[in-house]
């Protein structure tokens, strides 16, 4: 149940039968008028500080369980860029391998070879920058990904 939805029936429900029964507790408790309403004086701030308690605890709860699933998403994404980072460390290892060949070979043009070795270190660089997502929203993300094009 959404969180707005389960403080409001919770309210009701709560409202409902501390009227209801309260109201008979009272009934209950004296028939005179003035000691009447002391108790329903009483009843009220009863309610009152019931009610509050009850709607804290609720929204306490609420906001613990929206804590924990944002804390639950972005150890999600943390490893989904640990994941990315591996698997794209593997490939940018393996065209390491592929330069140190293309080095040995005298007709590989140099300018090629140090464009490769360039795109593979900003790879690397942009990569770990992921890591500084701290809160999973796309403009955090973007913000962190596309830092370099906006500084440009």
């Amino acid at each position: 149940m959404k969180p707005y939805l389960r403080v409001t029936f919770a309210y009701a429900v709560f409202g409902i039968l501390w009227i209801f029964l309260s109201d008979r507790l009272v009934e209950l408790m004296t028939a005179d008028a003035g000691e009447l309403a002391y108790l329903q004086t009483i009843k009220g701030w009863l309610f009152v500080a019931l009610s509050t308690l009850l709607i804290f605890t609720i929204t306490l709860r609420a906001f613990e369980d929206h804590r924990r699933t944002e804390q639950e998403k972005l150890a999600v994404f943390h490893k989904t860029v640990e994941g990315s980072y591996h698997i794209l460390l593997n490939y940018l290892n393996q065209m390491q391998l592929v330069a140190i060949e293309a080095e040995r070979c005298g007709t590989f043009d140099r300018e090629v070879l140090k464009l490769a070795n360039n795109a593979t270190d900003e790879a690397t660089t942009e990569l770990m920058r992921l890591r500084e997502v701290q809160t999973v929203t796309a403009e955090s993300i973007d913000a962190v990904v596309y830092a370099k094009i906006r500084k440009a």
